[in-house]
């Protein structure tokens, strides 16, 4: 763990700007990269984002120390994405009736996303609104990847507390998928079992708005989609996560998260993408998540500390 690189000892900044100053300067620039990529007619995809942050990276020194970091990261999530689509495979039944009793039970008799876009969506009209929900369920996985190299450049041992914690809420994620596939509401209205019609309204928006590169990467586009993968909602899940690590380590950050998790919550069930009981889930996994990577830490330490304790024992007795 004495390892030097580019930005120090492992653990600490990359980068020589104080908190304040990288999170502006990086506020800026990706705001900039987004603005360049909503031009090209798309949204950020993970490439996209990660080039532009081995540029970041290698402008303020850390360039192959990026590469050691992020590459292991990203074979393993790209690894994992491929797998998701392939977790309907297995054999068990999608689940569907039982979802939609449980979420007329939430709604107190009514299918929350029925409500909501009955109240609030207009078919054959997109609304600044649309084009909002549409955007934070887009964002959903830049916002945990730009947090994570924003770790990565000022604190890297809390970068690599993260990404574990992401790590193992997607494959918990993939488990459920394989062990509990679940009908998503755009689809349960499809079959029939919600009476009402519900809008996949973020398809809707970006066939209208011509926009494209929602995949990830051409890996990743190619590859088997998944439309049973709806419990627990990792669109909920991996925001969530940004803010309940940041009220732990990075307490500046979680009003940001915060705000952004009230959006994305909001929006993927008024979209159609997900119930309010998958919403839940994805919080719970999350939070679950976290505490089960910070106690395997908190172990870890005390295990390195009690091996420190005993070997300068033994030194001094030895002396």
């Amino acid at each position: 763990m004495s390892e030097r690189t580019s930005g120090g000892r492992i653990g600490e900044p990359i980068g020589r700007l104080s908190n304040k100053g990288y999170l502006i300067a990086m506020t800026i620039y990706m705001l900039v990269v987004s603005a360049f990529t909503f031009k090209a007619g798309g949204f950020l995809r993970l490439d996209t984002v990660l080039l532009f942050m081995l540029i970041g990276g290698i402008i303020i020194g850390g360039g192959r120390t990026f590469l050691r970091d992020w590459v292991p990261f990203v074979v393993l999530f790209l690894a994992w994405q491929m797998l998701a689509g392939y977790a309907d495979n297995v054999g068990f039944k999608a689940h569907n009736e039982s979802l939609v009793r449980a979420e007329r039970f939430i709604g107190f008799g009514h299918i929350p996303t029925v409500v909501l876009q009955e109240h609030l969506y207009v078919p054959g009209k997109i609304h600044w609104y649309d084009i909002m929900a549409t955007t934070f369920w887009a964002f959903h996985f830049v916002l945990p990847i730009l947090y994570a190299f924003m770790l990565w450049v000022n604190r890297r041992g809390l970068y690599w507390k993260f990404v574990n914690s992401l790590l193992f809420l997607s494959f918990a994620g993939f488990l459920t998928y394989m062990l509990f596939p679940a009908v998503p509401p755009w689809l349960a209205s499809y079959w029939g079992t919600i009476p009402q019609k519900i809008y996949l309204i973020r398809d809707i928006v970006l066939s209208q708005l011509h926009f494209g590169g929602m995949s990830l990467s051409m890996l990743i586009k190619h590859g088997n989609p998944n439309y049973v993968a709806a419990m627990p909602s990792l669109h909920a899940a991996y925001p969530t996560l940004v803010f309940v690590f940041s009220l732990f380590h990075w307490r500046k950050f979680a009003p940001i998260a915060l705000l952004y998790c009230f959006g994305l919550w909001f929006s993927i069930v008024y979209i159609g993408d997900h119930y309010v009981i998958d919403t839940l889930a994805g919080i719970a996994y999350a939070v679950v998540s976290f505490t089960i990577v910070s106690l395997i830490y908190r172990y870890l330490e005390k295990r390195r500390e009690k091996l420190v304790l005993e070997t300068s024992q033994a030194v001094e007795a030895a002396g």
